[in-house]
């Protein structure tokens, strides 16, 4: 599962642009291997500002993917998008949903998708802003159109996710009442096949921004202390049973965990703010890799092992991923200028990548790019190709929320 607040486009926020000056090729491949070919990116703008969130494989070899369009780039309305792509990244259809932000995205079993939505409105002075909103469930059918929606009041949610038993799980954050302790309070809510709430559990002073259920029905979550502020030993991982009784709470020396992968022994890979690490089955630390200036905003497995570390280096304006082997040892890596990659998933072949590619100073489209990855690969991917001075990275910032 960003930071100038790529999940937070609502009404008076700062929109800046950064332009980048140099004509920059992308694909380039810095590590000891040849990184994979881009098969194909294609761009999606039913406004003049776009992004995409998250995205997900779907059984029938396509992608679903879920974001967000500016109906005005100063004020306007932000409205959800979920969009179906076939195998080559063609348009199948695409679903609008006014009013909220975009989370997180899952194919369910049936071939339809559950998706997380939410909005959020402050109050009080930009020194000491109170938030507060509502999160969403909404269920589709196999065309994206909307079968229910289950309202969360008082949630942030980062992830969803479909369950063994057929019902759903939403993981995020709580905002507290002001003069708490705490701002945050990350929270799992557990739900039935209608999105009506099972149980809930709560875990005061943290703020929940990845999670997913695991190959045994239990779960786990990660997160940091606070969303507003990211301190080195902040991050954790909370591994739960399938009764969402706690089997571990662990702190790591990272500032922030923004995506989590359970690995085919047990153990999980996180990506988050200028880290990426491995913890073992019982949440003990296997290895931790610094990757200054860059931002993990996803993380996945490789088929033949190791692990794909995609987001954004904002100081530079381009998306990025990388392969590691077993140990975390960078084999090869990748750039896209004027671009930033907010989610990644293993696909058949290869790797999906989904986020915002800058056309101008004033727009942006969403974007996916597919990796395909071969057995020997002998050339670098060719990315977007040279792309000139005046591409814009937008950095959103709303009062005092920042993610890197």
């Amino acid at each position: 599962m960003t930071k100038s607040y790529r999940g937070f486009w609502q009404p008076g926020m700062i929109l800046a642009a950064l332009l980048i000056a140099v004509v920059l090729p992308a694909g380039i491949a810095s590590a000891s291997e040849t990184a994979p070919a881009v098969a194909w990116n294609a761009t999606f703008s039913p406004e003049n500002n776009s992004k995409f969130d998250a995205v997900a494989p779907t059984a029938d070899g396509g992608y679903i993917t879920l974001g967000s369009t500016l109906t005005e780039v100063y004020g306007g309305r932000e409205d959800l998008l979920l969009l179906k792509t076939d195998g080559q990244g063609n348009e199948v259809w695409t679903q609008r949903f006014t009013g909220i932000a975009p989370a997180s995205v899952a194919e369910t079993s049936d071939g339809g998708c559950i998706a997380g939505a939410y909005n959020v409105s402050t109050a009080g002075p930009e020194q000491n802003l109170t938030y507060q909103g509502t999160s969403f469930l909404i269920r589709t059918d196999t065309a994206g159109e909307e079968e229910w929606r289950q309202a969360l009041p008082g949630m942030k949610v980062s992830s969803v996710a479909e369950t063994a038993d057929a019902g759903y799980v939403a993981i995020g954050w709580l905002w507290n009442p002001p003069g708490s302790t705490d701002e945050t309070t990350a929270v799992i809510v557990k739900t039935d096949g209608n999105g009506t709430p099972v149980w809930n559990r709560t875990f005061p002073g943290t703020a929940a921004n990845a999670g997913t259920a695991t190959a045994d029905g239990g779960y786990i979550i990660g997160g940091t202390k606070s969303p507003f502020t990211y301190d080195r030993g902040d991050a954790f991982l909370i591994r739960l049973d399938v009764d969402g009784n706690t089997l571990w709470h662990k702190n790591y020396q990272v500032p922030v965990i923004f995506d989590v992968e359970e690995t085919g022994d047990g153990g999980f890979v996180y990506s988050g703010n200028y880290w990426y690490g491995l913890v073992d089955a019982e949440g003990d630390e296997v290895w931790l890799k610094n990757m200054e200036g860059m931002t993990g905003y996803a993380v996945a497995l490789q088929p033949a092992g190791g692990y794909l570390i995609a987001g954004t280096d904002l100081g530079k304006g381009e998306g990025f991923a990388l392969g590691t082997d077993a140990d975390g040892t960078i084999k090869w890596s990748t750039t896209f200028p004027a671009a930033a990659v907010y989610a990644a998933e293993s696909a058949p072949g290869g790797y999906i990548l989904a986020g915002i590619r800058f056309l101008s100073p004033n727009t942006s489209a969403a974007w996916l790019a597919n990796l395909e990855e071969t057995a020997n690969p002998t050339q670098a991917a060719p990315g977007f190709g040279a792309i000139g001075a005046g591409a814009a990275l937008l950095l959103l910032l709303a009062g005092r929320k920042r993610r890197g």
